[in-house]
């Protein structure tokens, strides 16, 4: 009897063998024909003398010639014409295809180009063989199927780290690496359908950034349509230590939510004559339109295989028909793209699935005293880490212990945000083309509303999972154990062959059993699951966070933690906000900016570039496009910056120039003053020819308060300043170029007289900022300095007459502290004295344990204090930037009043 149990298994595994053997150079192409011929043979004999050894024995030939076959059709391009000869000092005019959309990577984007053409200023240009990955300002605006120029010079890729990244690009066909400063976009190659997929997929994704925040968002993205690139590292990182990364990313469960959505619509079909199938061809192509949707990547194909699978195994009851099944789609997916058998992910897809196969039932059923709700995620859990474990000590080397605890908080939470996105995205696309009063408001707030919540209830989920002590172990296995642990695996799946049930992992969507009957839910959770208890909870939750959301009457100035740049976020007492600056990376900016907003808050009345350092400009043009902004202030100082001329056409006609007398009143008692520059010195020459020398220097009041924002000035302009008679005490300075010591020079430290000084710095930047002169020149004017590279976001929150100074580490005790012995916040008083620093202490404070405030006394604010000379501006013209859309109510800040009351006023007085 011929073991036709075996032919599929051999198949795949020959020809996995095939593609390492032929990858190493230990087989070639030309061994193909021999071994099908051999094959042929064998099966000849095996029909004469029904020998199944002889079959098997073809199958494996089959399979080993399909590898060398496939594996050396996908190797990287070698030798003369390939990419790989471009490489060296010459500067190339490059074209090629984008092969996938754009990969955000902080300040900069990477690209996969094929199709490639190249040429010398003196040649014309030749093809050239293979794949380039090319790195770009991010604000390059390109898409999937974009034909697009650039002028750069080839490297070669090099390993680091102990990571072969040179053979890992090789298998994907890349052989050189271009980073460029500029590329044009100069033609398209998608079809229609694509263009159409993608067109969506873009629209989407757009609604979805603009009713959602950072960071929530991005998982969001990442987990309905397969958009990962810009998840916060923080969250990836908690979720991998949870053993969570199966939701970030699109996957077999995503796929299945999908499936089981459109099986229970389609379930009064199912009753039918015929509609046994007419359900599965629709779930099919359900999952088929999905995939296109969320771009095709070999990703999200594997993923929509893998559940094609599980729901085979559905339809077959028995766990032959769902291996075969598997096997089936490992053979398709080697077939299209052989590099996929070096993606972990496919090595962790497909052992996950053949382990809730074979012993998901199995381990169920060892778990029976368990609740329903609990026991199905625990097993399924269970099941994946077994077959996965040896690939997982390989590649990670670390075991999470928390991971089927995690899932069971995670897991349910995955439908509701898969369903909550999927709603809000249309609704927010729709709401900034073409808003409706009150009726787009609401709708805006309750969809985001929705998705942002269950988003940041499974962020919370993860953090805390990973926050459990020993919750992963460092643990490391070699290769060969792989040898031992799945005969082992097989051993035990023959014994358990009794147990013919396949785990159903769509049954924790379902509330009836198939016989009808209610599942042992409780009430509880059965309740969530009606459309009906959702919205009305979702509705109760959401408003409860909005009315403790609302403006508290204080002012709140925040210096984002945003790596080496600067962005400053101010929310007036009355909700009104300002931002300065957006940091050099856009993902990081949006995610500090909803960490310190509430989750309704989609609104900037005035944004304020400094000038167009890309540390500076890069994370404002994600601002614009995510946020509805009012007013947009620029020092108006051409540069030639890619992000900047982005930045500047985003702007629009929302753009104005920053000059000196003007006055921004965001509320009755806020109000922000530019000092500089005046319109002579932004025609002039600049100051030593530094740009950062056209920085809009402002002084933000509020009450007594008043802080003093220099953006990158240098010496040069505070010593112009100080001549003009503009350098007032005030109670904070932020740090002009990040400490540098071209900037906070001796006149002004001696007028401005600060209390507190912000730094926005980069953690071990390679300038080495702050500069060690600066900070003893702060330190022995008497000044209190506060960083963000050691103590993250730092605010200061004042009511008008006193102020504190809180950073992230005080309120966040998680973050790792690196130097505790400045994290104490600060407490004061309004006044042009310096504020006695008596409260530090002389021993280090434990990194859980850090106080809001200190106990420094606060002091009355001299109400007639005077201001020097130049300071009295009378009342000029009065020009009002207004946006057609305006910042949020007072009430429940989603409706928009027809104009932000955020006047900009010109002083008829001269400016120095």
């Amino acid at each position: 009897m011929v073991p036709s149990a075996l032919v599929l298994p051999g198949v795949v595994a020959a020809m996995a063998t095939g593609i390492l053997l032929a990858d190493a150079g230990l087989l070639s192409a030309a061994v193909t024909p021999a071994l099908l011929a051999g094959a042929a043979l064998l099966a000849a004999a095996a029909r004469a003398s029904r020998a199944g050894i002889l079959v098997v024995c073809a199958a494996l030939a089959v399979g080993l010639g399909l590898g060398a076959w496939r594996g050396a059709a996908a190797g990287l391009p070698t030798g003369p014409g390939s990419v790989g000869s471009l490489v060296g000092s010459t500067e190339w005019r490059l074209s090629g295809t984008l092969v996938e959309e754009p990969r955000p990577k902080g300040e900069r984007a990477q690209l996969i180009l094929d199709e490639i053409t190249a040429a010398t200023r003196d040649n014309a240009p030749q093809p050239a063989k293979g794949r380039v990955l090319v790195w770009l300002p991010r604000s390059t605006e390109a898409s999937a199927g974009d034909r697009i120029a650039l002028r750069a010079a080839l490297d070669e890729p090099r390993d680091f780290d102990g990571f072969a990244y040179r053979a890992y690009l090789a298998r994907q066909g890349i052989g050189a690496i271009a980073r460029a400063y500029d590329a044009t976009v100069v033609g398209h190659r998608l079809g229609p359908g694509a263009e159409i997929a993608n067109a969506v997929r873009r629209w989407l994704l757009d609604g979805l950034n603009r009713t959602v925040p950072e960071p929530e968002a991005a998982l969001g993205a990442g987990i309905l349509l397969g958009v990962r690139s810009s998840i916060s590292p923080e969250i990836g990182d908690a979720f991998a230590t949870a053993g969570l990364t199966h939701v970030v990313a699109i996957s077999g469960w995503n796929i299945a939510i999908v499936a089981a959505l459109v099986a229970a619509a389609l379930r009064p079909l199912g009753r039918r004559p015929g509609g046994r199938w007419i359900v599965p061809v629709a779930t099919v192509s359900a999952i088929a339109g999905y995939v296109v949707l969320t771009g095709s990547s070999p990703s999200v194909v594997r993923a929509a295989l893998m559940a094609a699978a599980m729901l085979i195994a559905r339809l077959g009851g028995s766990r032959a028909h769902a291996a075969g099944a598997l096997l089936l789609a490992a053979l398709v997916m080697l077939l299209a793209a052989p590099p996929v058998l070096w993606d972990v992910g496919f090595q962790l897809s497909l052992l996950a699935t053949g382990g809730l196969i074979w012993f998901g039932a199995t381990v169920e059923a060892r778990l029976r005293r368990l609740p329903t709700f609990l026991r199905e995620p625990v097993a399924l859990t269970l099941a994946a880490q077994l077959t996965t474990l040896p690939v997982i000590l390989l590649n990670f080397e670390r075991l999470s212990l928390v991971a089927p605890l995690a899932n069971v908080v995670v897991v349910p939470l995955v439908p509701l945000v898969m369903l909550c996105c999927a709603v809000c995205a249309p609704i927010g696309a729709i709401d900034a083309a073409l808003h409706v009063p009150l009726l787009g408001d609401t709708a805006t707030w309750l969809a985001g509303g929705s998705a942002w919540l269950y988003l940041h209830l499974m962020v919370l989920a993860g953090k805390a999972a990973a926050a459990v002590p020993f919750a992963s172990v460092p643990l490391t296995a070699p290769g060969w154990l792989a040898f031992l642990w799945y005969p082992l695996l097989a051993t035990v799946s023959l014994r358990s062959r009794h147990s013919t049930a396949v785990p159903d992992p769509l049954q924790a969507l379902e509330l009836a059993t198939p016989t009808g009957e209610p599942r042992p839910m409780p009430a509880l959770l059965r309740a969530l699951a009606r459309p009906r208890g959702l919205l009305a909870l979702s509705t109760l939750l959401l408003g409860a966070l909005t009315l403790a959301s609302l403006p508290d009457g204080r002012l709140h100035l925040t210096m984002l933690d945003v790596g080496q740049g600067d962005a400053i976020l101010i929310e007036g007492p009355t909700g009104r906000t300002l931002l300065i600056d957006g940091g050099p990376d856009p993902d990081l900016t949006l995610g500090r900016m909803g960490e310190a907003l509430p989750f309704f808050q989609r609104q900037i009345d005035v944004v304020l570039l400094t000038h167009p350092h890309q540390d500076h400009v890069a994370g404002l043009v994600e601002v614009l496009r995510r946020y509805r902004v009012g007013v947009v202030l620029d020092s108006g100082r051409a540069f030639g910056n890619p992000s900047y001329a982005r930045f500047l056409e985003l702007a629009g006609p929302r753009l104005r120039e920053a000059r000196a007398g003007q006055r921004l009143a965001l509320d009755t008692r806020t109000s922000i003053l530019v000092l500089y520059p005046t319109q002579a010195d932004a025609t002039g020459p600049l100051p030593d020819e530094d740009i950062n020398n056209a920085s809009v220097v402002a002084r933000l009041e509020f009450g007594a308060f008043s802080a003093l924002l220099t953006g990158d000035a240098e010496a040069p302009v505070e010593a112009r300043l100080a001549e003009r008679g503009l350098v007032a005490p005030v109670d904070v300075l932020k740090v002009g170029h990040h400490g540098s010591h071209s900037s906070t020079s001796p006149p002004m430290l001696a007028g401005a007289r600060p209390v507190v000084a912000l730094i926005s710095d980069g953690v071990d930047n390679e300038y080495g900022h702050p500069s060690r002169e600066t900070l003893v020149a702060l330190a022995a004017a008497g000044t209190r300095v506060r960083r963000t590279d050691l103590e993250g976001s730092v605010e200061v929150i004042s009511d008008g007459r006193s102020y504190e100074v809180v950073s992230r580490v005080a309120r966040d005790p998680s973050r790792p502290a690196r130097a505790l012995a400045r994290l104490l916040p600060l407490a004061g008083s309004i006044g042009p004295w310096p504020f006695p620093d008596s409260t530090t202490p002389a021993r280090s404070l434990p990194a859980t344990s850090f106080p809001r405030a200190s106990s420094a006394t606060r002091r009355a604010c001299a109400a007639s204090r005077r201001r020097p000379r130049g300071w009295c501006f009378t009342p000029g013209s009065r020009s009002t930037c207004a946006s057609s859309r305006s910042p949020p109510c007072s009430t429940t800040s989603t409706s928009r009043e027809r104009e932000p009351r955020v006047s900009l006023t010109a002083s008829s007085a001269p400016a120095g």
